[in-house]
C-alpha cells in the first residue's frame, strides 16, 4: 500500500483527488490539507510514501518546501501536481531533489503511474531540452553551477559539503541560491490560467 499525502489551497482540487485517488486499491491518502502546518496536524505523525503538492508560483514557493523535506532522514516522494507543469519547473524541481512533476490536466492514469512510479524510487519528469537547460544556467553565477550539477544527481546538503569541501550550512545556502534563481519567473506563470479553474496546461 502506498500511503500519499496531499497539499493543494484549493479545497476542490483536494476533494477531486481524494475522488480520484479512492478506487486504486494500492493507494491509500492518509493526510489532506491546504498548507504545511495543516499537513502535519493531518498526518499527525504518520509516514506518508509519497507527497502530492500543488506549485503555484503566485500563492507561494513550495520549491523550498521540498528542499527542506528532502534534507530530512526518509523523505518521502515529492510529486508536484500542477498547472506549471513546464520542464524550466521540472529543472527548477529537480534541484530541490523533487521526485516528479505531472500536470493537473493529466489523465488519471498518468498521475496514478507516476505516484507508483515514484514511490518505487523512480523519477517522473518532463523532459528538459537543451534551450531551456541552457536558458536556466544562464541565470546562475559560475560558482552556482557545480551545485547544480550535485543537486542533479540527488546531493543534498551533506553530500555537497563533502564534494565542495564546506560545511553544510554553507551548502544548504549554496543549494538554495540556485534552486532560487532556475525557479520558473513570474512572467511565464502569470501567463498561465489559474489552477482553480476548469483547465490547467
Amino acid at each position: 500500500m502506498i500511503h500519499v499525502a496531499l497539499l493543494d489551497d484549493h479545497r476542490s482540487i483536494l476533494t477531486g483527488l481524494l475522488r480520484l485517488l479512492e478506487p486504486a486499491h494500492d493507494v491509500r491518502v492518509v493526510a489532506a490539507a491546504p498548507d504545511p502546518a495543516a499537513l502535519v496536524r493531518a498526518l499527525d505523525g504518520r509516514r506518508a510514501d509519497v507527497l502530492i503538492a500543488d506549485y503555484d508560483p503566485e500563492r507561494g514557493d513550495t520549491l523550498t518546501l521540498c528542499s527542506r523535506i528532502k534534507s530530512r532522514p526518509t523523505p518521502p516522494a515529492v510529486l508536484f501536481y500542477t498547472a506549471y507543469a513546464t520542464p524550466a519547473l521540472a529543472l527548477a524541481a529537480r534541484a530541490a531533489q523533487a521526485d516528479g512533476v505531472i500536470d493537473k490536466s493529466a489523465p488519471a492514469a498518468v498521475l496514478l503511474h507516476s505516484i507508483r512510479a515514484v514511490a518505487d524510487g523512480q523519477k517522473a519528469f518532463p523532459v528538459v531540452g537543451g534551450d531551456v537547460f541552457e536558458a536556466a544556467v544562464a541565470r546562475l553565477e559560475d560558482g552556482d553551477l557545480p551545485v547544480l550539477a550535485l543537486l542533479l544527481d540527488g546531493l543534498t546538503a551533506p553530500g555537497i559539503a563533502e564534494a565542495l569541501h564546506c560545511d553544510e550550512r554553507e551548502a544548504g545556502r549554496r543549494a538554495r541560491r540556485v534552486v532560487e534563481r532556475l525557479r520558473p519567473r513570474l512572467a511565464f506563470a502569470t501567463a498561465r490560467p489559474d489552477p482553480g479553474g476548469s483547465r490547467s496546461a
